[in-house]
């Protein structure tokens, strides 16, 4: 139900495939209230939304709202024809106390009037609630998470990763329901931490979670709604938001922005991101009759929201989620905080990181420093003749390598020059992409370089008459041919560069078909998500060569589909 498109670290670009549609992640899910329609289901879809969420709890609870939900279904009583999501009063239970319902009913309601996901009841754990408790209360919502997964019925099941504060009851939480079948995790109790502004605490949670949940289900960060937020939990691997906010926001006359909210009395001019109402001012805003003002803010609210969705998927397609990341942590010294955990997470965040990105990674502040691809490469050359701002000294070789080709840097780079393309340029790439020695294995007999007559860039490497590698001219890395693979096995041992496949499958490798993860038995632990590497059997068969599209963590937190994204197997 979960198809994950690309990837940028923890953040990934998927969908969600629903009975009623499919949910284009990263998303959000407007909150609507089926007593008060702040914004019509029309308006909802022309701001963006592909889907909705409600709340089951106050349905079941509204004699009227029942009675029509049980007859026509909650599709029906909403007037929403694509997929819907729904709340079981769980929140409910955080501001009211008590609510008079138990798990099993309200999980029988939500199928009753056909959402197409239904969330489990579970037990809502304040961030101040001490250990114990949060313990006593983290048992009680799995045994309703494991009831809820033998009755689901047709749904697909939302069930919450409760623990408050506490960081190793998030991550035991996030094992213990990643052994259901539950196809959505919700982070759930963090509302408080962002109302108070307790970002730090808020990314600690998410990312104690992450490291026990199934990396192959999407992760539903509960009562997120601030666009401000969007960009620092796509990061850490949220996929799905939704929010109330919007209305309740504007229901006080505040508008959202990416940089924070405002109330409309502080504002004298609409930032250029106000697009809900053509030729409005603030002046004739204020002006408006409430209900009418608070209508117009709430879909700004929306529309700022959705902008900011779209603004992080091209990010992720860019390569550049870190520096928008970066810039929106910079909005806040409650968000500057969130720097510390990512320093003090770097090993296990660095662990999803890609072999490379499609764009130059660009220094936004010195915070930037502790990113993985600076702080291991910075000053790693012994034998560098150009000096680039953010590495220190590198070879005039990769100059149009990733990551040092220029880009916006070029005029910053000290002793940068186009390189003819000779044999020792290539061993040195081949040396820097796969480590020192494979420039001489590839180049060890008769070579052939084969240049472009047009752009008189490297296309391919010979040897012995033999395609090695070719260059990817957009990262200036090679791409594994043939006789590449064959010399990497020949001259390697078990597991380095090895995806290792289960021999009953590895014969549909050897004809050319992809690996997927439920058939590798091992991997080299070095290798990073788009590093090319060799398909081999357990007895080191070689079967395939390709490009690995999943880190060696994921596999180990359970990552479905697609590992390997085979170039050409080696038949019989």
């Amino acid at each position: 139900m979960f198809e994950i498109n690309k990837r940028d670290g923890l953040a990934r670009l998927g969908k969600i495939k629903t009975s009623h549609g499919i949910l284009e992640t990263p998303t959000l899910l407007p909150v609507v209230n089926p007593k008060i329609l702040t914004l019509s289901m029309e308006e909802l879809a022309e701001c963006g939304a592909q889907g909705i969420i409600t709340n089951s709890y106050i349905i079941y609870k509204n004699p009227e709202l029942k009675e029509v939900a049980e007859e026509k279904g909650v599709h029906g009583l909403v007037n929403w024809s694509g997929p819907i999501m729904t709340d079981s009063g769980t929140f409910q239970s955080h501001v009211y106390g008590e609510i008079e319902i138990k798990p099993e009913e309200i999980l029988e309601f939500q199928k009753k009037i056909g959402v197409d996901i239904g969330t489990v009841l579970d037990v809502f754990c304040e961030p101040e609630t001490r250990f114990e408790q949060a313990k006593e209360e983290l048992t009680e919502t799995q045994k309703r998470i494991e009831l809820a997964d033998k009755n689901k019925g047709n749904i697909f099941l939302a069930a919450p990763i409760q623990g408050g504060r506490h960081l190793d009851l998030r991550t035991k939480a996030a094992e213990m329901a990643s052994t259901t079948n539950a196809e959505i995790f919700p982070i759930g109790g963090v509302v408080p931490m962002m109302e108070k502004n307790h970002f730090k605490i808020l990314a600690e949670v998410i990312i104690a979670a992450k490291k026990g949940l199934d990396s192959s289900r999407p992760v539903h960060l509960f009562g997120c709604g601030h666009p401000i937020l969007f960009a620092l939990a796509t990061f850490l691997g949220c996929d799905l938001f939704d929010s109330a906010s919007y209305a309740k926001f504007a229901s006080r006359d505040s508008l959202m922005f990416t940089w924070g909210t405002r109330n409309l009395d502080e504002l004298e001019e609409l930032p250029g991101e106000f697009s809900a109402a053509p030729g409005m001012t603030v002046k004739k805003l204020k002006g408006l009759e409430k209900k009418e003002r608070q209508k117009i803010i709430a879909k700004h609210n929306l529309r700022v929201s959705f902008a900011e969705i779209r603004r992080i998927k091209q990010a992720i397609h860019d390569g550049l989620l870190w520096e928008l990341v970066e810039t929106r942590l910079r909005a806040s010294p409650a968000l500057m905080k969130v720097f510390d955990v990512i320093k003090n997470e770097i090993e296990w965040i660095s662990q999803f990181e890609p072999a490379y990105r499609y764009k130059t990674p660009l220094k936004t502040g010195v915070e930037s420093d502790i990113r993985p691809i600076f702080t291991s490469l910075t000053n790693s050359f012994d034998n560098g003749n150009m000096t680039h701002p953010y590495f220190g000294k590198i070879p005039t070789y990769l100059s149009e390598t990733y990551p040092f080709h220029p880009g916006l840097l070029q005029e910053d780079l000290e002793g940068w020059r186009m390189e003819e393309w000779g044999i020792e340029r290539v061993k040195v790439i081949l040396d820097y992409q796969f480590g020192n020695g494979i420039g001489d294995l590839f180049a060890k007999g008769n070579t052939e370089l084969v240049i472009s007559r047009k752009t008189k860039r490297l296309r391919n490497l010979l040897l012995d008459g033999k395609h090695i590698v070719s260059l990817s001219h957009r990262r200036g890395l090679f791409i594994l041919q043939e006789g590449g693979a064959e010399l990497l096995h020949k001259h390697s041992k078990m597991p380095q560069f090895r995806v290792v496949v289960n021999p009953e499958t590895a014969e549909f490798n050897k004809n050319g078909k992809s690996v997927f993860c439920k058939f590798i038995e091992d991997i080299d632990s070095e290798l990073k998500i788009m590093d090319e590497c060799i398909v081999v059997t357990p007895d080191d068969e070689l079967v395939a060569f390709g490009k690995l599209v999943v880190s060696p963590k994921e596999l180990e937190l359970g990552q479905q589909g697609m590992a390997v994204r085979v170039r050409a197997g080696f038949e019989n």
